[in-house]
């Protein structure tokens, strides 16, 4: 199974989904940060939007460094096992996180090339 601790000050969005989540490498959007592997990647500013110093368009600069190199990783490891490489990313995002956010670190992930995406909710009853 997989485990995910939501970063302090994150609240997830609540959801009637019951399919459980599949493997795939967290990334911690909240109002405050993006977090990959327990690092602090990107501040965001007093809106909540991603720094423009680390924007180009759409692609989150040094997200993309650490998500490609993740990439190349993952795909050597999946190679060693003679295993296809599923590219997913779990966004782990908080429940007020902006749309625009959400499309930046996407759009960055899909860069890194990882095509698919689950998104972390917690099961609302009922």
């Amino acid at each position: 199974p997989v485990v995910i601790a939501p970063t302090a000050g994150q609240k997830l969005p609540m959801s009637t989904a019951d399919t459980p989540i599949q493997d795939g490498v967290p990334v911690y959007v909240s109002q405050r940060a993006i977090t990959f592997q327990d690092r602090r990647v990107v501040q965001m500013d007093e809106n909540g939007e991603v720094d423009p110093a680390a924007l180009q368009g759409h692609l989150i600069g040094p997200l993309y460094d650490l998500l490609a190199e993740e990439a190349d990783r993952s795909k050597k490891m999946a190679e060693g096992k003679n295993e296809e490489w599923e590219g997913r990313i779990i966004l782990v995002g908080d429940q007020n996180l902006k749309f625009s956010v959400l499309v930046d670190v996407m759009y960055t992930a899909g860069k890194a090339e990882f095509r698919e995406y689950a998104f972390c909710v917690v099961q609302k009853n009922g």
